[in-house]
């Protein structure tokens, strides 16, 4: 089990916190059902197909959650993973709706995903793959987020939602 929470400010004269001390989620050691920095601030969407940014914030709540199991004694493990979080900002943005940490609305704000992995166990390293299927969006309206029911019913394909990770060692 694994949860990782911050939040972080900026100081001085700064208005912002510099690019690198912000919260980004989703990949390898996140959630992996997501494609790295894929995923927030809260329920934000990004309305223009052409631009592509990294999403980062000022406040993260993750949780993860793995059953770990032998296949091959010493050599190979199967894994089941569960993870949920997001990232927010701590004051509002101009421009961006859904942004803020709210304490009442957060729950309703969290990505949701699971998958399987393998690990394979080198002694001296560990070669992780994972793969991690989307099962809640945030970012979707709130009747749609759960994305069960679009794959159950073919409306959203569940082989090209898989999201691979590759790793050394465990995610946590």
């Amino acid at each position: 089990y694994r949860l990782h929470t911050g939040v972080g400010r900026a100081y001085g004269n700064s208005t912002t916190m510099p690019f690198v001390r912000r919260y980004f989620i989703g990949g390898a050691n996140s959630l992996r059902g997501w494609r790295p920095r894929t995923v927030g601030p809260g329920n934000y969407t990004n309305n223009d197909p052409g631009v592509r940014a990294d999403r980062s914030g000022e406040l993260i709540i993750e949780a993860q959650t793995e059953y770990r199991f032998s296949i091959i004694h010493n050599l190979l493990e199967g894994a089941l993973f569960i993870d949920a979080g997001n990232i927010w900002y701590t004051r509002p943005i101009a421009g961006r709706q859904g942004v803020e940490f709210n304490p009442q609305t957060f729950l309703n704000q969290m990505a949701l995903n699971s998958g399987v992995g393998l690990r394979f166990d080198f002694s001296f390293f560990v070669l992780r793959f994972d793969f991690g299927v989307p099962l809640r969006n945030p970012e979707l309206p709130s009747k749609e987020r759960w994305l069960l029911d679009d794959y159950s019913n073919g409306s959203r394909k569940f082989f090209p939602s898989l999201v691979l990770n590759l790793g050394l060692g465990y995610p946590f």
